[in-house]
């Protein structure tokens, strides 16, 4: 029977977040481990938490968690980089993703002057801070992305001392469903945009259309896809005999802004049906950058994209993550769009027949970079002296927020 590990989202106010995430853990960890969601973090378990510790209570819970059963491990998952804040030379503070664009010293003002007249600090510093109590009581951390690993090395040497080397972990994706091909084999051209409409992304996307009309495109070509949209409640009655979770708080348009996890195993039904509900508009799934200055790839909306069943495509290389192969570029200019726009008349099977070898060879190089990972887990999972089913004793506060053989 395989070993048992459960991914502890309750700190996540919605699945919506940290789907791709989810996604990765159990794609690499299913060939040897039974894999479940579960709100609370459990007793004398492995626990992989994903990082959301902005509310103090979370935290706290970890460290109660380990007071009370010191056999329980403890896996965080970082997802974002440690920045330092520096002027004219001298470092202030650090936080989470401070690039210094303008919008990001914007927030820091708002943020700083909140603060002084009593305030509290803001999201993302809150967040940074929880991070860092959290790791007090870590067994394992894990990033992501490559590029966090040398961001959380200070953090890592002050807060986790009892830590060995932090991993990386990366999504296999495996074969291509029937419907996610059938999307790239029909759906027009065109480019859907999900996350945060910054000034940049905004820069992007006008240009886009305009490069299409010169060219004479005057189909609609663009569209932004709120992030949530994905979940909706026709997705749920649909689905939920495999999500294994309850949706409440729909929204009058049937967005769905909280679930609750039931502790059941996932599956790959649960897994594929998320992606299999959503109705990709386009072809292509744009990701610019936040900012012109954002020095790094976000692979998780690559993946989001893949799954989905749209072409990813990429404003920059970054050449920080594998993943990045296999998108298509879009750099601004009128070949770029007559080639992408080629896509509306040819027949795409050679074209789908490269793009899947492009996956598969990615897929080779994540197994083998997972490996370290997946003997960690294991190791773990052996060091346990005892199993149970218990849930975390409710007198605590409870953590809430959203394969292939080797």
């Amino acid at each position: 029977m395989p070993k048992q590990v459960y991914i502890a989202v309750g700190n996540h106010t919605s699945l919506a977040g940290i789907h791709e995430i989810v996604y990765s853990l159990y794609s690499c960890l299913s060939e040897e481990f039974s894999v479940s969601l579960t709100r609370s973090v459990r007793k004398d378990s492995v626990n992989i938490i994903i990082d959301e510790f902005s509310r103090f209570s979370d935290s706290v819970a970890v460290k109660k968690m380990k007071e009370l059963y010191p056999n329980t491990k403890i896996v965080i998952i970082a997802t974002e980089f440690i920045t330092p804040i520096t002027l004219f030379g001298v470092e202030l503070i650090k936080t989470f993703n401070f690039f210094g664009s303008l919008r990001d010293w914007r927030m820091l003002l708002t943020d700083a002057l909140g603060t002084l007249f009593g305030g509290t600090p803001s999201y993302t510093r809150m967040r940074y801070l929880g991070f860092l109590r959290a790791l007090e009581h870590c067994d394992l951390l894990v990033a992501i992305h490559p590029p966090i690993l040398p961001t959380i090395a200070e953090a890592l040497a002050k807060f986790g001392p009892q830590l060995t080397t932090p991993l990386l972990v990366y999504p296999e994706i495996g074969p291509l469903s029937a419907t996610v091909q059938n999307r790239l084999r029909n759906l027009p051209v065109g480019f859907t945009m999900t996350g945060t409409r910054t000034r940049y992304r905004r820069r992007i996307t006008r240009k886009l259309i305009r490069t299409f009309r010169r060219i004479g495109w005057f189909l609609p070509v663009y569209k932004y896809i709120p992030f949530k949209k994905g979940f909706t409640r026709d997705f749920v009655s649909k689905y939920l005999p495999f999500m294994k979770v309850t949706a409440t708080n729909a929204s009058p348009a049937g967005n769905i802004s909280r679930l609750y996890v039931h502790d059941d195993p996932i599956s790959p039904d649960y897994l594929s049906a998320q992606y299999n509900a959503a109705s990709p508009q386009f072809l292509f799934n744009i990701n610019p950058p936040q900012s012109a200055n954002w020095p790094y790839s976000s692979p998780m909306r690559i993946l989001r994209a893949i799954l989905i069943g749209q072409m990813p495509v990429i404003t920059k290389r970054f050449h920080d993550h594998a993943l990045e192969d296999v998108a298509a570029m879009w750099d601004g200019g009128t070949e770029t769009a007559v080639e992408l726009g080629t896509h509306q008349f040819l027949d795409r099977g050679a074209w789908l027949a490269k793009y899947q070898r492009s996956l598969a060879a990615y897929d080779r190089q994540a197994r083998e970079a997972n490996k370290p990972f997946v003997r960690a887990i294991m190791a773990l999972a052996d060091s346990l002296t005892e199993t149970t089913t218990d849930v975390a004793p409710a007198r605590y506060p409870v953590l809430h927020h959203a394969g292939q053989h080797r």
